[in-house]
């Protein structure tokens, strides 16, 4: 088992050398979680019921759900999470943990961001949604987030990358898409505009059940497609419709939390962009000032790496930097039109 383990990972560090943008998780599916020492066929098994089937998934579900699945300490479920990570660190296909500082900065440097088009808000964000990375955009309802979703798409999918957008609130609108490819002057009729749909990968969630199965297999679905960009329309919406009562409080959190730590998992192992547009409730203990927060409370902001507030002003919208571990708090003003978020007249 130790001379095949060996083998695969020189093949994949000779298909990294390759591919400088490193497709990581096509490669990463061909490790079996039973190279891991302790895992046998019948822990195999258990892990293959809940769709843990590589040694990425068990990065994905973390010790604390690898041990509730399999029954182990989760003393030996954090050893089978950090030689797995080795493995993938190993063999170039994710960023090492142990980079000097100046090689981070470098790396970072290099980030390949995703633009919306709109200037204000690209400046805001510098230049575009980055990597390895979860953004939270909340805002009341015809604030923009969605739009700003459909544009980032709009982009992604004209630069020939792919996108997974799952759907909460049964609100995504093909129609759309067209009409922003459109206006962009990217496509000049609804037949051309049909090859960039089909780089769209579409999932409807109408309960937190389904959301978290989607979430939980979306693992071949980042091999084949390798997206750009992972899109959760209203996610933790859904929490708070179907936990109702402060009796289910804990319950609710517990589960948001898990599908935080999948998400910041997924973005990093995958090198991907995770954007969740997110509902807000007004808190009636904010005396001055904008009592206006978003919901799921602290789990969701320390999860998230950017936060950003969107909200009406008249005719035009303002997207608000709130938290972030490099910008200072700032504000962009925007439009919404045919071209999704656009640039004011």
């Amino acid at each position: 088992m130790v001379e095949e383990t060996e083998t695969i990972i020189e093949a994949q560090v000779e298909v990294a050398e390759q591919t400088p943008e490193v497709a990581v998780a096509q490669e990463t599916l061909d490790f079996s979680v039973t190279q891991l020492e302790g895992v046998g066929a019948m822990t195999e098994k258990k892990l293959t019921e809940f769709g843990v089937s590589s040694i990425i998934d068990i990065c994905i579900r973390g010790a604390a759900e690898v041990a509730e699945i399999t029954g182990v300490a989760k003393s030996k479920a954090d050893n089978w999470v950090f030689k797995s990570q080795k493995i993938l660190e190993e063999a170039g296909l994710i960023r090492r943990t142990d980079m000097g500082t100046v090689e981070l900065l470098e790396y970072q440097e290099n980030y390949d961001t995703l633009p919306c088009k709109c200037d204000d808000i690209d400046k805001l964000i510098s230049g575009g949604v980055k990597p390895e990375a979860i953004y939270e955009v909340y805002g009341e309802f015809g604030s923009g987030k969605t739009q700003f979703c459909n544009s980032l798409t709009v982009e992604a999918i004209n630069a020939e990358k792919n996108v997974i957008w799952i759907d909460c609130e049964d609100t995504f609108r093909p129609q759309r898409i067209i009409e922003i490819l459109k206006a962009r002057e990217y496509v000049e009729d609804r037949e051309e505009a049909l090859q960039y749909l089909e780089r769209i990968s579409y999932y409807y969630t109408p309960n937190t059940e389904q959301l978290m199965g989607t979430i939980n297999s979306l693992s071949s679905i980042l091999a084949e497609k390798k997206p750009r960009v992972i899109i959760l329309d209203g996610a933790v919406g859904q929490f708070r419709e179907e936990f109702l009562g402060r009796g289910t409080l804990a319950a609710r959190q517990n589960q948001i939390a898990r599908m935080m730590t999948h998400l910041k998992n997924i973005s990093f192992y995958f090198r991907t962009t995770i954007i969740f547009t997110n509902q807000v409730q007004s808190d009636p203990a904010v005396m001055f000032g904008d009592p206006i927060k978003p919901i799921g409370g602290n789990i969701v902001g320390h999860a998230s790496t950017y936060r950003i507030y969107f909200k009406k002003a008249g005719k035009k919208r303002i997207a608000r930097m709130v938290d972030s571990p490099e910008h200072p708090m700032a504000d962009a003003e925007f439009l919404l039109n045919n071209k999704g978020v656009d640039n004011l007249e």
